[in-house]
């Protein structure tokens, strides 16, 4: 199950795991995985023995019979290899590295252009990352294609909106001035939201008590550029796409 997992990931953000870690993981674990009287250590030998296939398992699915509970449903497969990672610097290991070391770049002419593409004029860049560069507001493309084919891959940029990413959905908030936020969301409770900023770096938390209105949004966050393009950026974008 989780050898799937990792292939849609090269390496996972050692800064955004610690920001994790810190906010949801130390108040157990403690703050350099020492453990607290919630949560185990991290850095003993049981858990430095843990793959890293197990470990992303763990925070996962949680462990039943502990206090370990499950993390899939608050954070998304990005954020959770992001976590990982931290964790296993902790341990004084380098951490999760997915990244194919005989991977050179690509001399297609159509692949060149498309990359171009993708980090100029359509701005994909700018949510979305691949080979540890980019946006996070959207899901890392890397192996995109070995995932979706070629009519899944085709479909998610014509029309974005039509299957969004789990953990990628929107919520729109209408605050009390009647200004609009709109964002990716988690952590959705009885009492507030944390929406992302739109930059992708902050969570922003939002009362429930003190906005308009919240809605599920059903439209994805990703504008609809791809159906702006002629034929040739059309296939040279899809091109650099199925060379991740």
């Amino acid at each position: 199950m989780f050898v799937g997992m990792l292939s849609m990931f090269t390496n996972a953000g050692v800064g955004e795991g610690q920001e994790l870690y810190d906010a949801y993981c130390q108040i157990c674990h403690g703050g350099v995985g020492e453990g607290q009287t919630m949560g185990k250590p991290l850095t003993d030998t049981v858990a430095n023995r843990l793959t890293d296939e197990e470990l992303i398992a763990v925070i996962t699915d949680g462990r039943e019979g502990t206090g370990m509970t499950a993390w899939r449903s608050s954070f998304t497969e990005t954020e959770i290899f992001d976590i990982a990672t931290y964790v296993k610097i902790l341990q004084g290991k380098d951490g999760i590295n997915l990244a194919d070391d005989k991977a050179v770049p690509s001399d297609d002419k159509e692949v060149l252009a498309g990359e171009l593409l993708f980090t100029g004029k359509a701005g994909c860049v700018t949510c979305h990352s691949y080979n540890d560069q980019g946006g996070i507001v959207g899901p890392s493309l890397d192996g995109v294609f070995a995932r979706l084919g070629e009519s899944g891959l085709n479909r998610a940029l014509s029309n974005p909106s039509a299957s969004i990413v789990t953990g990628y959905e929107a919520k729109e908030v209408v605050m009390e001035d009647g200004t609009l936020i709109r964002g990716r969301y988690r952590n959705d409770s009885d009492v507030a939201v944390q929406i992302q900023s739109a930059d992708g770096r902050r969570w922003v938390t939002y009362f429930k008590d003190r906005v308009q209105l919240l809605n599920d949004s059903k439209e994805s966050l990703m504008p609809d550029i791809y159906a702006t393009f002629g034929a040739t950026e059309q296939n040279q974008l899809m091109a650099f796409l199925k060379s991740l």
